[in-house]
């Protein structure tokens, strides 16, 4: 019954509105309520792609902004290898460590039932991403008709970042809401970490354009996704 009640819409709304006061910023809680708002307002259908999962916090408030905007029909789709993180290449400035946020996926899925999550509600991918974001498994998603509404990227280093946005390309769509967590990580170099990646990728994809959204937590940055075709890119 308790949960039944802290899922409840009157109670969701007054935590929305919490959340706005606090502190005079947007919290990692905020981005996600924001990023739900947006679908639902602007009539964005797709799933929600979380990749690095860790406890799954970040996760489990997906699911409640879902309930809480109405954004019905969506799959929540998380990515993690459930190792840790990976070795990294950046070292300078580099905060985090190789297998740290490590944790088993039977503990993984355990707390996404404490956090209500049903069966058939998320889809979990395991493996590192060099690994586990394959042409394959990207071939199957696309022939399913799936589309990224929202994207959450908490993977903290580079190559895990554009391992990421080579393989989430397909699935973005007009409005698609894109959420790096470690965006001003590295002291903020634009140069390193989520950045870098992105940078890279926007060269690689000029089609993608990224409208920048909303600043978010003390390291986080959003876009909203626009596509155009390379040759008006060209004319402009």
């Amino acid at each position: 019954m308790l949960r039944v009640f802290l899922d409840s819409y009157p109670v969701l709304r007054i935590a929305e509105v919490l959340d706005r006061r606090q502190e005079n910023r947007v919290s990692e809680f905020g981005m996600l309520a924001q990023a739900f708002e947006f679908a639902k307002t602007n009539g964005i259908a797709g799933d929600y792609f979380e990749f690095g999962l860790w406890r799954g916090k970040s996760f489990g408030w997906a699911r409640l902004m879902a309930r809480r905007y109405r954004v019905n029909g969506i799959k929540f789709r998380g990515f993690d290898s459930f190792r840790g993180l990976p070795t990294s290449e950046e070292k300078q400035y580099n905060i985090w460590s190789k297998g740290q946020y490590a944790i088993g996926r039977p503990e993984f899925e355990g707390l996404l039932r404490r956090k209500g999550f049903k069966a058939g509600e998320y889809i979990l991918v395991e493996g590192m991403y060099s690994d586990s974001l394959t042409p394959k498994l990207s071939a199957e998603l696309q022939a399913l008709g799936v589309k990224a509404a929202i994207v959450y990227i908490d993977c903290d280093l580079y190559e895990s970042t554009r391992d990421v946005l080579r393989f989430i390309r397909p699935f973005l769509q007009d409005g698609t809401v894109l959420c790096f967590d470690d965006y001003f990580a590295f002291r903020g170099r634009p140069d390193m970490g989520e950045q870098r990646a992105l940078a890279e990728f926007q060269r690689a994809n000029p089609e993608v354009r990224m409208t920048p959204y909303v600043v978010f937590g003390s390291l986080g940055m959003s876009f909203l996704c626009h596509l155009h075709a390379a040759q008006e890119v060209e004319l402009e």
